[in-house]
């Protein structure tokens, strides 16, 4: 039925840039740069629904490449047509001239732009559409229709099922959509022959190209640990190692005194650790605390210390970083017939030893360069201030680094992360031997208590004290205990474990939620009675959180994710990479790998999927992985390397459920409230933090993590991913005005 007609005359189409694609014959999107729907009449073209949606891309550059405050939009004008086109057919509207071409995949078509492993039992990919103000696209009358799978070699069809209608989109608190769509469910589980192919409705048209088949999984993995070579610190990207290239950065370091820890600035009600002014736990900014001590050791010793890894917009190198060396070596223990040599395309490649371990090695290289006599180890590297965009590349920055002082807490994590990594090199039969003695080292110095860190300091005018505290983190005794015992087979290390079991358990039940999921599968590679009862506790908690995952997988939203369910507590915390299904699909790696049951496998596959493409926004959730991807992020690198596509292997945060006071004041205005939970990737690069940027322990280290251990027949990388060429402008890129 024929709702509306429309006569806008007041700017005419001719005077902006308009784009448009079709959905489905019956369904286009105009895009262009503006902020309220366009202007056309609809005289004699049977609109019968008309929506709109503003959205921002990134921030607006000069042609200088300068980064402006303000946000480059575009506007999505959706149009229902009473008639649906037949294949050729044109329609003039007003200006813009609409043709239809059914050879043009639909990205109606919400599918793993990358591809399905060959094994994969359980395969979706799903159809629907959000229409901005005019909300979700009509397709349940499509449910016991037929989809067809068709060779794209002939156009064959192949295999054939039933559509199926997903569950209802649920809303928060009743009000807020979360995909805001009608989705169809395409299962073609019963299909695993390799190959190349697309899905076709008749009735809404053919997708995008995917991939079955055990390459697919490789591309994913390649792409995903490169992330972490492209974040390196104190090496030259170069050619032949990619296209994306940058000189050698942060070479010096000079020993500081500042504390360590950073939960340890914020303030709080434990007075046995932390800055304390007082009797009181005061929150101090790091930087203040450097910048004050810097002085102090303008002529302290300076290391050669090249290793470790930079994140989105900061050029130092943290703690939290020695997880990506725990959680890499860690999954080659898993599934060490998954990682080969040669198969990350990286500067040691071809030297005996699988590169996931390489990598993990580049993790430590820092800290074992300024690892001192007595064993202690200061593992934070820090500056007086944030760099900022215009600075240049890493190699321009002048300020000076300092190492935080040797800490009990921060040499014991150290601790955790060498011997997980000596472990590893020794199952790949390299040299694990000094990776073992810098851990021996390290784990005395965390054991004696007469190196608890504790120091004075002038912070705003008065004199504050810290102290580290006097226990050990329980997560990291444990581990490098545990490691420790089965390098040396001395029982030793297992002591202090065990004096300390009963607060250990306590403070694992407690915090596990924070650890790394595979923090603790030591004790499932490397049993040993002495420390069952932390192996059943283990056990217990990874099953518990990868049944419930796997339950809110399958029924909790109209697109398989791991999402918590919509009436759950925590579906509310989004933020900072948290939402990603690669990161929550860590725990059915270990549920699987504790267990062996394929439900788990399974899943992990499903997350891959989501991340890849099969989610509301269609959209692959890393750079440069599937064809429409994330254009432009909070990257200082590429801000500054002058090569027009940003560095591929990049996870942003995205989703946030709120959204940013920034995107509302310059895009949303009163409408924010409207746009589905799901469809929340808010982008305005450095001015909505909490979505745009990444670390490369929070979001890049769980994609190559869980897709490494997904590896069904490792391989070396193609020529065509080493030597794959920037695109010369990022605007220009699919995912950079890519649907809402």
């Amino acid at each position: 039925m024929k709702i509306f007609m429309m006569f806008l005359f007041l700017l005419p189409l001719l005077a902006i840039a308009v784009e448009y694609e079709f959905l489905t014959p019956a369904v286009a999107v105009l895009k262009a740069p503006v902020k309220t729907p366009l202007n056309y009449s609809s005289v004699g073209m049977n609109i019968i629904r008309t929506g709109f949606w503003a959205k921002e891309n990134g921030l607006k550059r000069d042609i200088n490449g300068n980064i402006s405050k303000k946000a480059d939009i575009t506007g999505f004008t959706y149009l229902v047509f009473g008639t649906p086109f037949k294949k050729g057919e044109k329609r003039d509207l007003n200006s813009i001239k609409l043709q239809y071409d059914p050879e043009i995949p639909s990205n109606i078509f919400k599918l793993n732009q990358v591809g399905n492993g060959a094994n994969q039992k359980e395969k979706y990919a799903y159809t629907g559409a959000w229409l901005g103000s005019a909300g979700a696209l009509e397709l349940k009358h499509f449910a016991g229709k037929f989809f067809e799978i068709r060779n794209t070699a002939d156009n064959k069809c192949v295999f054939r099922n039933s559509l199926k209608l997903r569950r209802s989109d649920p809303k928060y608190q009743w009000r807020v959509p979360f995909t805001g769509e009608e989705v169809l469910e395409l299962d073609y589980s019963g299909f695993s022959t390799p190959g190349r192919y697309y899905f076709y409705i008749d009735g809404i048209g053919r997708s995008m190209d995917f991939v079955i088949g055990s390459e697919s999984l490789n591309e994913a993995f390649y792409i995903h640990a490169r992330g972490l070579y492209h974040k390196r610190c104190g090496i030259a990207k170069t050619l032949p190692f990619t296209d994306w290239t940058s000189p050698e950065c942060h070479l010096k370091v000079r020993q500081g005194s500042f504390p360590g820890n950073a939960e340890h600035y914020l303030a709080g009600k434990n007075t046995d650790e932390g800055f304390i002014f007082k009797s009181k736990r005061i929150a101090v900014k790091h930087f203040d605390i450097i910048k004050r001590t810097a002085l102090l050791h303008s002529a302290a010793k300076e290391y050669s210390a090249p290793g470790g890894w930079h994140d989105a917009a900061d050029y130092d190198r943290r703690p939290q970083h020695l997880r990506i060396v725990n959680d890499l070596a860690t999954v080659y223990l898993m599934k060490p017939q998954n990682f080969i040599d040669g198969q990350l395309n990286i500067p040691e490649s071809g030297n005996g030893i699988p590169d996931i371990l390489d990598e993990a090695a580049w993790g430590l290289k820092h800290l074992m360069a300024v690892q001192q006599q007595n064993g202690g180890v200061g593992t934070w590297f820090e500056t007086t201030g944030h760099p900022v965009a215009g600075e240049g590349l890493p190699d321009q920055d002048r300020r000076i680094y300092y190492i935080s002082a040797p800490s009990r807490r921060g040499t014991l994590e150290y601790a955790a992360a060498v011997s997980t990594l000596a472990l590893a090199m020794k199952k790949a039969g390299a040299e694990s031997e000094k990776y073992l003695k810098s851990a021996v080292k390290a784990w005395n110095y965390a054991l004696d208590r007469k190196n608890i860190f504790a120091n004075g300091y002038i912070y705003q005018s008065k004199m504050i004290y810290y102290s580290e505290g006097m226990q050990l983190d329980a997560e990291n005794l444990l581990k490098a205990g545990a490691n420790l015992y089965a390098l040396t087979g001395d029982k030793k290390y297992l002591l202090q474990i065990a004096a300390d079991s009963k607060r250990i358990l306590e403070d694992f039940r407690r915090n596990f939620w924070r650890w790394s999921k595979l923090s603790w599968m030591i004790l499932e590679l490397y049993p040993t009675e002495e420390l069952e009862v932390f192996r059943k506790e283990y056990r217990k908690i990874v099953l518990r959180d990868a049944d419930k995952m796997l339950a809110e997988q399958e029924n909790a939203y109209p697109y398989r994710t791991l999402w918590h369910a919509h009436n759950a507590g925590w579906v509310h915390a989004m933020s900072w990479g948290n939402y990603h299904p690669l990161l929550r699909a860590v725990t059915l790696i270990a549920a699987h790998k504790i267990t062996g049951n394929e439900k788990y496998l399974n899943g992990a596959y499903l997350a891959n999927d989501f991340h890849n493409g099969a989610n509301p926004l269609g959209r692959s959730m890393t750079s440069g992985l599937g064809k429409i991807y994330p254009a432009v992020f909070l990257d200082l690198v590429s801000y500054a390397d002058g090569i027009g596509e940003f560095v591929p292997g990049i996870t942003p945060y995205g989703n946030t459920f709120g959204l940013d006071r920034n995107a509302v004041e310059m895009v949303y205005k009163s409408n924010a409230d409207k746009l589905p939970i799901f469809r929340r990737y808010v982008n305005l690069e450095f001015l909505s933090v909490p979505s745009s940027e990444y670390s490369v322990w929070e979001t890049i280290l769980p994609a190559a993590v869980t897709v490494g251990y997904l590896i069904e027949k490792p391989s070396l990388p193609t020529d065509d991913l080493k030597q794959r060429k920037p695109a010369a402008d990022f605007r220009k890129l699919p995912g950079y005005r890519a649907l809402p």
